[in-house]
């Protein structure tokens, strides 16, 4: 096909969506085409005129929430064994976007702007009753694949910026309380001074997640710690404790 002599390019956002649709943009000079199509079914909607045609779905939004699952308490775990609470000191939640115009340009999109100026201690283990950390965000309409959590550090730059309540005591911000009372430290990947996780969104077998105009995400992760074993040359072999998690997405 030729559009004003020349090629339409054509890019998909190619996704299992939260309402089920694939969604496609084209552009070719003073010509914008978009569709969406849904089990088979569709629409396409073509536009034309000088100057260019802003793209119907190109400043649409979707709405976002978050919420953080906990797990359960292991009852039949010896005391030694046992963690009875597990805090993580959350000060963003962010999503890595992938923009069809430019797929090797990855943009991240902060979700919870309030945590950068409050970072906020949860507990993933007390109870069952999911914590909500966003709700209600404006996401605009793209393809995502990760979802980025970043904690506080136990000594961060900014110590004005340390939450009012801590339950890992003075040195720690991310810990793991046992039931014979020791208090352990969560170890993560990566920079010391900006200890994050990366999830990638998974949706039905998909790992990329397509939010179309007007549509509602929500977005739940899960957070376990997972033993593993380490050596240095002054304390030898140790076991440590590292943060690991999945991040799903229902509607």
């Amino acid at each position: 096909m030729r559009c004003l002599r020349r090629s339409i390019r054509n890019t998909f956002l190619s996704a299992v969506v939260v309402v089920s649709p694939c969604l496609a943009l084209t552009s070719c000079g003073t010509t914008c085409v978009a569709g969406i199509f849904a089990n088979g079914n569709g629409v396409i909607l073509v536009k034309n005129s000088t100057p260019p045609p802003p793209c119907p779905f190109s400043t649409g939004m979707g709405v976002m929430n978050v919420a953080a699952d906990k797990s359960r308490i292991c009852e039949t775990c010896t005391a030694s064994s046992q963690a009875k609470h597990l805090f993580v000191t959350l000060k963003s939640i962010q999503l890595h976007s992938v923009f069809p115009d430019s797929p090797n340009n990855p943009q991240w999109l902060e979700l919870a702007p309030q945590l950068l100026r409050e970072p906020r201690q949860i507990d993933l283990l007390f109870d069952s009753t999911p914590e909500i950390l966003v709700q209600g965000a404006s996401v605009p309409a793209g393809t995502y694949r990760e979802l980025l959590l970043q904690f506080l550090p136990d000594t961060p730059a900014d110590p004005g910026a340390l939450p009012s309540e801590n339950s890992c005591g003075h040195n720690r911000r991310n810990c793991m309380l046992m039931a014979d009372g020791r208090v352990e430290q969560l170890h993560f990947t990566g920079n010391r001074e900006s200890p994050g996780l990366l999830l990638p969104l998974q949706y039905d077998g998909s790992s990329a997640l397509a939010v179309v105009p007007g549509a509602t995400v929500e977005l739940r992760f899960t957070l376990r710690p997972q033993q593993v074993s380490a050596v240095s040359p002054s304390e030898g072999w140790q076991i440590h404790y590292v943060l690991v998690g999945s991040a799903s997405v229902s509607r």
